[in-house]
């Protein structure tokens, strides 16, 4: 399998989730349409549905097949674009028009040809000559369909990418390059065919580089597309992979003020360490209870760390001695001297990052006093 094919696998699996959690949204439904359609038009594919069909479907007819699935699934890239632009249905309506009647062009080609099974090459190669005028017309007919589609999505793409955020910006721009190329490579290839038509030589090896360009191309469009869920997705798991890392550095800290305030936890019912490891959402719900029970823990043991002489101009984790009297104090039922609240471990600024550096700090200090983790 193909890179290319396991970006387009990938992607389409990214969007029908997408789609299957917002049903309603057109342009998710043309994107996966999009993608769909240009699976279909694989050559493995066509190649697996002829095997399937025990030959009923003709080389010639898979060529058809091929390239209709291919400008669907152009058509359904720019119905993403004007389903996403207020008012774009009229238009809608005039590509649904011009992609039929290309599609219907392209098959009065194929069966007005003699012998089309031998004049249709079964791969996405251009003939070397072309004796027969409706193959030539087949060939110009679609790369011209395909230049005029992908043109006027890279258009649009660019225009969205203004006015998009960094990271849709970002894949937007990668898509409306992709798309820039598929142009270029869709006209290269109808120069080709015309100046063949015409008795000239156009080498096979410079049509074949050109040939070896369209999976290049059609990868970064794909890459383009799914740029910003990847963006997110990657940044959704470092989030989760820092909360699941400071939930099992606060243990010690936590376990200490669990064992002397167990009434205080929020969620009583043992779960089970695997699953914290497999869901994000619940890693995310410790993290943040955990951050909670020991806050609350430690302004609880505030008037016995009064008691326990704890200073407050000093951090805390330099007075783990202070901490673990103030702990021994409240195990064993020792009735503090007063009720007033000590401020421990307090952030260096006003953000969650320095109280959680604080609360770390304290935690690994406990820790290398034989606290088992």
């Amino acid at each position: 399998m193909s890179l290319t094919k396991l970006a387009i696998i990938v992607a389409l699996a990214w969007f029908s989730y997408r789609l299957a959690r917002s049903p309603r949204d057109l342009a998710l439904r043309a994107v996966v349409a999009c993608l769909f359609c240009r699976l279909f038009a694989a050559p493995s594919t066509v190649a697996a549905l002829r095997e399937l069909t025990g030959g009923a479907l003709t080389a010639s007819l898979g060529k058809l097949v091929m390239n209709i699935a291919l400008n669907a699934s152009w058509f359904f890239l720019l119905l993403f674009f004007l389903f996403a632009a207020a008012g774009g249905t009229a238009r809608a309506w005039r590509e649904t028009a011009l992609v039929l009647g290309v599609s219907a062009c392209m098959a009065l080609a194929v069966v007005v040809t003699p012998d089309a099974d031998s004049a249709f090459p079964t791969r996405g190669t251009l003939p070397v000559t072309f004796q027969v005028p409706s193959v030539a017309v087949f060939y110009l007919v679609g790369t011209a369909y395909v230049a005029y589609v992908t043109g006027s999505a890279a258009m649009w793409a660019w225009r969205y990418a203004a006015e998009s955020g960094r990271r849709t910006r970002v894949g937007l721009r990668l898509a409306a390059v992709a798309l820039v190329g598929e142009a270029g490579i869709a006209v290269i290839r109808a120069g080709i065919v015309v100046v063949r038509w015409a008795g000239g030589n156009v080498p096979p090896s410079f049509a074949s580089t050109v040939d070896s360009l369209v999976p290049v191309a059609l990868l970064i469009f794909v890459v383009g597309v799914c740029w910003a869920g990847l963006a997110t997705r990657i940044s959704a798991f470092r989030v989760w992979a820092r909360h699941r890392s400071i939930y099992h550095q606060l243990y010690p800290l936590w376990a200490r003020l669990h064992e002397v305030f167990p009434g205080d936890a929020l969620e009583r019912s043992p779960r089970s360490l695997w699953l914290d490891r497999l869901s994000p959402r619940r890693i995310h719900r410790r993290f943040w209870r955990r951050l909670i029970e020991i806050r609350d823990g430690l302004v609880q043991l505030g008037p016995h760390l009064a008691d326990s002489g704890f200073d407050t101009d000093r951090p805390a984790h330099q007075q783990v001695g202070v901490v673990k009297e103030a702990l021994r104090r409240q195990r064993e039922g020792a009735r503090p001297s007063g009720r007033s609240a000590v401020l421990i471990a307090a952030p260096d600024g006003p953000d969650l990052g320095a109280d959680i550096e604080q609360l770390l700090a304290l935690a690994q200090a406990l820790s290398k006093q034989t606290m088992p983790t």
